[in-house]
């Protein structure tokens, strides 16, 4: 799928769940309310997951060019 057809069913997730939640008060709007939530939690971690292995990784390169230049 491309990133333009990922966008709109994100969208269109949103809408859904808010109306369903929020305005009609239904079983499946929270259903679908926690699943975003879990969503979000799974984003978090892995962008600092991504976050932590790339300043590792930069940590480690920049020691080791240090000890060739030195």
């Amino acid at each position: 799928m491309s990133k333009k057809t990922i966008l709109i069913l994100g969208i269109v997730y949103a809408v859904a769940t808010l109306i369903l939640n929020n305005v009609l008060q239904t079983t499946i709007g929270g259903f679908m309310m926690t699943l975003s939530f879990l969503a979000l939690v799974v984003a978090i971690v892995g962008a600092i997951y991504c976050l932590i292995k790339f300043s590792i990784k930069q940590f480690i390169y920049n020691r080791k060019n240090r000890n060739i230049i030195e």
